[in-house]
């Protein structure tokens, strides 16, 4: 009976093979772990200037792309000559510093247009709750606060955490990064760890050549925030 294959001559096989389609392990691994140390370079410098406190956005296409990255986050949309609006601001200003663990941003409708539309965003003021990219809840007026202008940061911090935009607990990198980013990493890191199982993968596939081989097709998932509809005494905008 014939012996297996050897190790050494599969081994030339595959590295002469990526080798002649150019392919270089070592600079892929390089660049894919550049791009992650990037990404938590920008979360570490953000996290710096704009967590504590409530970040006024006045760039639609910044804004989206804040909150894409963000693990938790929240918008209050307002217009500036609503009174009620005003009054939310206050609150969200007393409770940011609060929860270091979560972004907190406001953008003036005429601003964001797109994201109004998108959204839905029909009454001010409004508040939507951000988990991962996904909007998870909005609050709409001051109908869960006791419909009264006199809610307290208390009040309107318990009704948050109803939605999962609060969390509490140590302060990690983890917290502030985008769940979608950390999936990346932790492909990436399967992949280069499977780099050492594609000598038996390639003997397998040498050995069943003449049965033919079969070949994977990847899905693509995009995330869509809720867009839920709502109705207040609030003003309408």
């Amino acid at each position: 009976m014939s012996g297996p294959p050897s190790p050494t001559l599969s081994d030339s096989a595959l590295l002469d093979s990526l080798e002649e389609a150019g392919y270089d392990l070592a600079t892929d691994r390089e660049r894919r772990l550049e791009a992650l140390q990037a990404e938590v370079r920008k979360v570490q410098s953000l996290r710096e200037t704009e967590y504590g406190r409530v970040v006024t956005h006045g760039d639609e296409k910044s804004l989206i792309e804040r909150m894409s990255k963000e693990k938790y986050c929240l918008i209050h949309f307002f217009h500036p000559g609503f009174a009620r609006c005003k009054i939310m601001d206050d609150r969200l200003s007393d409770l940011a510093p609060q929860h270091p663990h979560t972004l907190f941003l406001r953008a003036a409708v005429e601003n964001v247009p797109f994201l109004v539309t998108k959204m839905g965003v029909q009454v001010l003021p409004c508040v939507l709750c951000f988990v991962d990219g996904r909007a998870v809840d909005r609050l709409i007026g001051f109908e869960d606060l006791g419909d009264s202008d006199h809610f307290t940061v208390k009040m309107l911090e318990f009704r948050l955490k109803q939605t999962g935009v609060l969390p509490t607990g140590e302060l990690s990198l983890a917290n502030h990064i985008s769940s979608s980013l950390l999936t990346k990493s932790k492909q990436h890191s399967e992949s280069d760890r499977s780099d050492s199982d594609e000598d038996d993968t390639d003997r397998r596939r040498r050995q069943n050549a003449k049965a033919g081989v079969g070949s994977r097709k990847g899905k693509v998932g995009i995330r869509n925030g809720l867009a839920g509809k709502g109705q207040d005494e609030d003003e309408d905008w």
